[in-house]
């Protein structure tokens, strides 16, 4: 056989394998389309979950209690661990129990792009998530009760339309208007500083605790603010997955506590009118890659604010 025809032959199969793949990928479109997308929203589709703007009109009005589950807390309780927080069959416990609560002075939140569809199928992360996972998170809740929605603090970079979001997280600050407030927080997060998303707070005072993995030291947290913190004051908490159980843990014991999550970074992107997931100078920003090692902070404000330190 010669040069040529071998050469001839090498490029067929190239050609033949490209063909193939190219034939999978829009069998399995076809599939992931018009029938596992479908299958699977028409399951979640019974998920009662309010609207972002409703639900933050709904913890004003009743000074209720949040906590807030996304992907990695519903991971969670199936025991998987991540970047930020290491495995603990506690943690998915405790998770479980708070999901499954029904508590008076307290709500549950989930994505509302969990029962979101609108016959359109985009294989965005959620679309996949709900496609792979809703058998197994659908064992865990309830159609006939009505959750929050978590993306209540997504205000701005997931909108293609920011029209509104200045009127949400107007909405937003009135939960704090006038309150004295209690932040818990990890060590690099620094909610707050270097903007006025607390300048309606009566007060601010913060506990810190480690910038990764925080349920290392829940036990300490928990205790001190049982012991130190009194009931009047406003909890805020922006510290990952441990803000999930502490807010329900603490609403038990008539507290109110919130739930932020990554509200801080929302709006500093909002204030900037960032295009992309850009790391915010002297703060945590985990979904930035240069935001992971912020420089210290000189503010002698936040110092001034620090009542316990468990980092």
């Amino acid at each position: 056989m010669d040069t040529g025809k071998r050469q001839t032959d090498y490029e067929i199969c190239i050609w033949k394998k490209s063909i193939n793949n190219m034939i999978k990928k829009l069998i399995r479109k076809f599939i992931d389309e018009h029938f596992l997308i479908p299958m699977a929203f028409k399951k979640t589709s019974k998920l009662q979950i309010m609207s972002s703007m409703d639900s933050i009109r709904y913890i004003i009005e009743h000074k209720c209690s949040l906590s807030r589950f996304g992907d990695g807390e519903l991971d969670s309780i199936e025991g998987k661990g991540g970047e930020y927080q290491h495995p603990s069959p506690r943690l998915s416990k405790m998770l479980l129990e708070c999901l499954q609560s029904d508590l008076p002075n307290h709500k549950v939140a989930i994505p509302n792009h969990l029962n979101h569809y609108n016959g359109k199928p985009k294989q965005g992360f959620w679309t996949n998530y709900v496609v792979g996972h809703h058998k197994q998170f659908l064992k865990w809740l309830s159609f006939d009760k009505v959750y929050l929605d978590t993306q209540l603090t997504r205000f701005y970079y997931e909108h293609k339309d920011k029209s509104h979001c200045a009127e949400h997280i107007g909405l937003i600050k009135q939960i704090w208007d006038g309150r004295d407030v209690v932040i818990v927080e990890g060590a690099k997060t620094r909610s707050g500083i270097g903007n006025d998303l607390y300048a309606n707070a009566k007060s601010i005072r913060r506990i810190l605790g480690p910038a990764l993995s925080g349920f290392d030291r829940y036990d300490d947290i928990y205790n001190f603010i049982v012991n130190n913190v009194n009931k009047d004051k406003l909890i805020l908490l922006s510290f990952g997955i441990s803000a999930t159980v502490l807010a329900y843990e603490l609403a038990k014991l008539g507290y109110q506590a919130i739930d932020l999550g990554h509200l801080d970074i929302e709006y500093e992107w909002f204030r900037m009118g960032a295009k992309d997931r850009v790391p915010i100078k002297g703060k945590f920003t985990n979904e930035s890659e240069d935001g992971h090692n912020p420089s210290q902070c000189t503010d002698p404000r936040y110092a001034e604010q620090i009542i316990a330190d468990f980092s």
